[in-house]
């Protein structure tokens, strides 16, 4: 089934807001089987909203729309649903509790232009929005199949929580799809383009209900693959027989399966084992996607910034003399700030970055892209040298994803 998505607001337009509900969506609706037809972003105008929504019902079996369902003036979409369906406005019960619970939980006494969130329209199923007071509210059309409208509050959190608890599970059932599996590869050290020569026999090999996407990230490239059928069970035992196709030609680049990402996979796989993380040109990027992860307590011990090298000798315990001798961009650096943070922050193993993350501070023995990462076991510390390119952002992404990739095969004792 073909989906269409329509985020309203002035806001989104004029970039005062980031629409990351476009990219939530359409994460959700791949993952779930659904082909994303088309994203439309439109201003708060009637006109504008009712021919978006034409468009998008053409093309696409359900669309779901986000945002303008305040109570204020210039939150529209209610009533312009209620026109493009023929409908009226009513005061419904079950949302008008919602409201009253929603409003008395922030200790407020219920006003009349908080009951205006309980009006909707009379032709649709209203679904309630247990975390705030806009509903969610189902509209079907007269088409034979019918088609579906969905509107959601524009509330990130919100909009999430109710696209996985309601709508994702009411729109299977609706368009009655059959059984999905996916399948999640993640590898490091290796191109789209390169990748895609290396296992292109292996891919025109795979069976017609099994389909391939590439989905590159800074220094990471993620392989999903997408089953469709009217068994789970066979389709995983499909999906198990193509992978074990896949590793002897890609082994050598595959770092984990059933993973979103690299930090994801690390939590998972360093459950009874501590980290520690000590950074320079990262910046704290590594403990910041590790920490933002729910459960990082279970295994994340602390991290350390040293960006000076007053603060790696102090804080990390690397010696004046390899500082002077080596330089803070060095191998011998970048081993003895892995082992000082293993050491000092009591971990079972720890990862370090220093290098030359730009635009400025190259030099011509160590340009920009010139990083050194470590992880340090009580067994032993790893280092690797670098040589990345693009903008700093890239390239620091780019090495906390080399870090994370390295942890994950001393981990697995792959080195």
């Amino acid at each position: 089934m073909k989906v269409s998505i329509l985020n309203i607001g002035d806001e989104l337009l004029i970039g005062q807001v980031v629409n990351t509900n476009a990219a939530q969506m359409s994460q959700m609706l791949t993952q779930a089987g659904m082909a994303v037809s088309g994203v439309f972003t439109v201003g708060d105008l009637s006109e504008d909203i009712e021919k978006y929504l034409r468009h998008c019902l053409s093309v696409s079996d359900a669309v779901l729309i986000t945002g303008g369902l305040g109570p204020t003036k210039d939150d529209i979409t209610k009533k312009t649903l209620c026109d493009f369906f023929g409908s009226e406005l009513y005061e419904n019960e079950e949302a008008l509790e919602n409201v009253r619970r929603i409003v008395a939980s922030h200790g407020r006494e219920l006003t009349e232009i908080n009951r205006l969130q309980a009006w909707v329209p009379r032709c649709c199923t209203m679904i309630n929005n247990v975390l705030g007071t806009a509903p969610c509210m189902w509209f079907e059309t007269d088409d034979r199949p019918s088609k579906v409208v969905v509107s959601l509050p524009g509330v990130p959190f919100e909009m999430v929580n109710l696209m996985e608890t309601e709508v994702v599970p009411r729109l299977k059932a609706h368009f009655r799809m059959g059984a999905i599996v996916n399948k999640n590869v993640l590898l490091h050290g290796i191109g789209e383009s390169f990748l895609s020569d290396l296992i292109e026999p292996w891919e025109l090999a795979l069976p017609e209900n099994i389909r391939l996407a590439y989905l590159p990230q800074p220094g990471l490239m993620k392989l999903r693959l997408t089953a469709r059928g009217d068994d789970s069970a066979k389709l995983q035992s499909q999906i198990d027989e193509a992978l074990s196709g896949l590793y002897p030609l890609a082994g050598q680049y595959i770092v984990g399966e059933d993973a979103e990402s690299l930090p994801e996979l690390v939590a998972r796989t360093m459950a009874g084992k501590t980290l520690a993380t000590a950074e320079s040109c990262t910046g704290g990027n590594i403990a910041a996607k590790l920490t933002a992860l729910a459960g990082a307590s279970g295994y994340f011990r602390g991290g350390i910034v040293a960006y000076s090298n007053e603060v790696k000798e102090c804080a990390l315990g690397v010696r004046h003399e390899t500082l002077v001798r080596h330089g803070a961009v060095s191998e011998e650096t970048v081993r003895e700030m892995a082992a000082g943070a293993r050491e000092r922050l009591g971990a079972d193993y720890a990862v370090a970055t220093t290098g030359v993350a730009g635009p400025s501070g190259g030099t011509p023995e160590k340009p920009v892209g010139t990083v050194w990462i470590a992880v340090a076991s009580k067994e032993e510390v790893h280092a690797e040298l670098l040589h990345l390119t693009g903008r700093r952002a890239q390239i620091v992404e780019r090495t906390c994803n080399a870090v994370f990739a390295a942890l994950l095969k001393v981990y697995n004792k792959w080195v």
